[in-house]
């Protein structure tokens, strides 16, 4: 089960290969929905989201209010981000190597994670067009990667609780301006350009279960992949990061929390291979829905 937002902002599921409009199905099953939204349903408790679920199965079962499956039928899975995205640099052993002399930086390997941020502003849906911006950078790169949604609050977190404040995972693009990264010496302004931040289609809930080691991330630039990886190849694992994150800073429902990513960007290849205009950029990860966007046209 793969939770989404329909274009108009309603709360959707996607089930093997069909779209739910949950509104609608609730009016023909005679029922109230509990959560209208994304945000709704995330925010509300487990008796809520469960009654949530049982619906959206309902639904299924009697193929009511049920379509096609289509990317153009819905939009970024979380409308707007309440805070800044937490995001995990060099997370990846063969990220970490690829970029380090052409970033002018360390090949070691980290003894923590590295946190970073990216502005609210970048948040882009599936299929909208990531922005050249033109005059300002010259030199995007893509960066496939799994994040997390959190959906239950909390501050210093063992790791062994870190799962249950999960409440799903969605594919994420952390695209970034690699001259303005080097340029100014830290990577906050070259990751938070207006529309850097793809995310979607859908948040799939984990249950307070950990995602397998085999999870399998790949992003392709125009079909080709590029990027290739298992969570097996992460440096910190998401028990570590959700536990680093939250020693002394509360994580708040709805933080979204970009894992790092692997080997394969194009500042990575010799020559480097940043996208051109109108390539089209595909992230996907085993048990979710993949994301698409391509950059704009000049």
């Amino acid at each position: 089960m793969h939770y989404v937002t329909i274009n108009g902002g309603g709360l959707g599921v996607v089930i093997k290969h069909d779209l739910i409009d949950l509104q609608a199905a609730s009016t023909s099953l005679g029922l109230v929905l509990p959560c209208a939204d994304m945000w709704a349903l995330i925010d509300a408790d487990k008796e809520a989201q469960l009654e949530v679920e049982n619906m959206a199965r309902q639904a299924h079962q009697g193929r009511i209010a049920c379509s096609q499956y289509d990317p153009y039928k819905v939009t970024s899975a979380l409308p707007y981000l309440r805070r800044n995205v937490f995001c995990i640099g060099k997370n990846y052993a063969d990220h970490a190597a690829e970029i380090a002399d052409k970033m002018g930086i360390s090949a070691d390997l980290p003894q923590c994670p590295i946190v970073f941020s990216k502005a609210t502003n970048t948040l882009l849906g599936p299929l909208d067009t990531i922005p050249l911006h033109e005059g300002v950078t010259r030199k995007i790169d893509y960066e496939g990667e799994l994040a997390l949604v959190i959906g239950t609050a909390g501050i210093n977190i063992a790791k062994q609780d870190a799962w249950n404040h999960v409440f799903g995972y969605v594919c994420y693009n952390d695209v970034s301006a690699r001259d303005l990264q080097k340029r100014h010496g830290q990577w906050h302004l070259g990751k938070s350009l207006d529309g850097f931040g793809p995310m979607g289609p859908a948040i799939t809930p984990t249950y307070g279960q950990a995602l397998s080691d085999d999870t399998r991330l790949t992003c392709k630039v125009n079909g080709e992949v590029r990027q290739d990886a298992s969570l097996a190849q992460m440096i910190f694992d998401i028990p570590t990061l959700i536990a680093t994150l939250s020693a002394g800073i509360s994580l708040e429902v709805g933080d979204v929390i970009a894992t790092g990513t692997p080997a394969g960007v194009g500042m990575g290849f010799t020559p480097m291979r940043f996208l051109e205009p109108g390539d089209e950029v595909e992230v996907a990860i085993d048990g979710t829905l993949p994301l698409t966007n391509r950059l704009a046209n000049a």
